[in-house]
């Protein structure tokens, strides 16, 4: 399966649609504004007051990477999956039969190869013996030449026996990446928001098969106008830790710590999202994934 390492897979963020629908839950949704006053006068205020949209830190769109139908699946919709555990399991019993079967082949062959050794060094020290024997005209040229050509054959013998090792290993990687690509799971807990395929469902390759978000942080990107830019470039650095508030829709005030990721800058560029960046924080109670929040910086 593909994913953020491990398993591969990290899709561009997409914030309302694949959210928790505010309305149904009765989220009060304010409109995404910035204020035209406070960005003429940001350059000389002491904070600028800025909406974004309080999102899940990352969101996964995983698909198949092989052929089967779905045996299991160990996380619902709204469910948190649990790190190392599989979201769908997809039947991998054949191939568990073909990886068991390739493993009793490797094994003969490394016997064969122990055999094969004990043959070559043999035939070896009898080479040398007919060597001797030749020197002192006890046999004859013919018997020398025999007994090299056999030492030839145990040599490629022993040759032929190590491609076949190496092949037979390379199936067997093959094989436990098929098996382990029917299973995805990841080192973290991450949120199902959403399943494509249900139990005993059949899916090939490319297929979605589940959506995940990385809620363990949040994250909200905000946009600046050029003269709030330059007041807070500093205050702004990639990785920066950065103090601020959340404004919630009843005025309550949150105050918290944060850092910036994913800072855009392209001077070049006059428009508005030329200056935009992701603030990344710890989850705030109370608020939902997809809800539209104000957040001062600055005193």
């Amino acid at each position: 399966m593909k994913s953020d390492s491990c398993i591969s897979l990290v899709v561009p963020i997409i914030f309302i649609w694949l959210m928790i629908p505010l309305c149904a839950l009765g989220a009060k949704v304010e409109p995404l504004e910035i204020a035209s006053e406070q960005m003429e006068t940001c350059s000389n205020a002491s904070s600028i007051v800025l909406s974004g949209v309080y999102s899940p830190y990352s969101v996964h769109l995983i698909k198949a990477e092989t052929a089967g139908r779905i045996a299991k699946i160990n996380a619902r919709e709204g469910e948190v999956l649990p790190a190392k555990t599989p979201i769908m399991e997809i039947d991998y019993s054949a191939l568990a039969k073909q990886l068991k079967s390739l493993k009793e082949v490797l094994s003969a062959l490394y016997e064969e190869k122990k055999i094969l050794l004990k043959n070559l060094g043999l035939i070896k020290k009898k080479y040398q013996r007919y060597l001797r024997l030749k020197e002192h005209g006890h046999i004859e040229e013919q018997l020398v030449e025999d007994m090299e050509a056999k030492v030839n054959s145990a040599h490629m013998s022993v040759i032929d026996n190590r491609r076949r090792i190496a092949e037979t290993e390379r199936a067997i990687a093959d094989m436990e990446e098929r098996i382990k690509k029917s299973r995805p799971l990841f080192d973290r807990p991450l949120y199902v928001s959403q399943n494509f395929k249900e139990i005993y469902e059949t899916v090939v390759p490319g297929e979605n098969l589940s959506r995940l978000l990385d809620i363990s942080k949040a994250k909200i990107h905000l946009v600046l106008s050029l003269s709030c830019f330059k007041q807070l470039e500093t205050a702004l650095s990639k990785d920066k830790k950065i103090h601020f508030s959340i404004i919630l829709p009843d005025s309550k005030v949150i105050t918290i710590d944060g850092k910036v990721e994913k800072l855009k800058i392209d001077p070049d560029n006059r428009y508005l999202y030329s200056y935009g960046f992701d603030l990344v924080f710890q989850p705030v109670k109370g608020l939902l994934w997809g809800q539209v929040i104000r957040v001062r910086l600055g005193q």
